[in-house]
């Protein structure tokens, strides 16, 4: 079975290069670390929940509509 924090990587990828934001960009926005947003978009880390609002709050997305879309994902 799938991991939900895989997909939650991929639809923060998504959301961030729709909105043509850079890592450090997005990063910046949301307060973390852009090697930070490297590593969670590649899957090697997984945001806890006040990370995972933070991206959110930053992409401008509800972060229910973020996890929705990550649990639908194949």
């Amino acid at each position: 079975m799938r991991q939900l924090s895989d997909a939650f990587s991929e639809v923060v990828k998504k959301y961030r290069e729709a909105r043509k934001l850079s890592k450090a960009s997005l990063a910046k926005k949301a307060g973390l670390h852009q090697t930070y947003i490297g590593l969670l978009e590649r899957g090697e880390r997984s945001p806890n929940l006040d990370t995972a609002k933070a991206i959110a709050n930053a992409l401008e997305i509800p972060l229910g509509k973020m996890i929705t879309e990550a649990e639908r994902r194949p």
